[in-house]
């Protein structure tokens, strides 16, 4: 497999798999009865990034490879120029190569779920942002089942608060802090997420809520 790929996973096979999850989201192809709380990191794309992305050669073999039909239908075209565009100034939520190609794999493979998944339940969701630096995938998962001193966990304050959000959320269908811990409000028309940092818990918009996964829940690029 190529960097950071897999050669097996879930594929659409009409019948058990019958279309791809964002598209059955779109489409209101799902349980419509369940109430949903979500979370996703900072940067989740990095670790399946090849660290050989160093300029435009690069990233487009990246889009062609990852995506095999978007040079033929005009999808890798619209990835590299208009939703990732070569410009590393900052405006685009990434300086270099490789933290762009970092951004379209943290969007297309998780990020944007997400927010399919607010959207789809009409945003009366509640949705967290772990930004615990360097927040990579996976650097939750100490503070979600914290038990104690870890070298793992920076602020401990933050991984109970994120325990009791998750476990009243499972016992209530809301999630609620412990005393002195910032309301967790629901998702909403304003696309509210919790940020959960090394240092403070605060609200924000939620990142997700862009063209970008607008554009990836079409399934444009297949």
């Amino acid at each position: 497999s190529a960097y950071g790929m897999f050669t097996y996973g879930p594929v659409v096979d009409g019948d058990f798999v019958p279309s791809q999850p964002g598209q059955l989201l779109l489409h209101g192809q799902f349980d419509k009865s369940l109430r949903v709380m979500v979370g996703h990191n900072a940067d989740e794309g990095l670790l399946f990034t090849s660290p050989f992305i160093s300029n435009n050669s690069a990233f487009n073999q990246y889009i062609t490879n990852s995506f095999p039909t978007s040079a033929s239908n005009g999808a890798a075209d619209y990835i590299e120029n208009v939703l990732y565009p070569p410009v590393f100034d900052g405006s685009q939520n990434y300086t270099n190569q490789i933290a762009r190609a970092a951004l379209v794999s943290s969007e297309f493979v998780f990020t944007c779920n997400t927010n399919y998944l607010d959207r789809a339940y009409n945003n009366q969701t509640y949705a967290y942002f772990f930004t615990v630096p360097p927040a990579l995938h996976g650097q939750d998962i100490p503070y979600t089942y914290y038990n104690g001193p870890s070298a793992s966990v920076l602020n401990a304050s933050v991984a109970i608060a994120l325990q009791e959000y998750i476990t009243s959320f499972a016992e209530f269908g809301r999630p609620v802090g412990p005393p002195g811990i910032p309301h967790f409000n629901m998702y909403g028309t304003n696309a509210s997420v919790v940020n959960l940092n090394l240092s403070t818990i605060t609200e924000q918009m939620d990142t997700t809520a862009n063209a970008r996964c607008l554009w990836w829940q079409k399934a444009l690029y297949i």
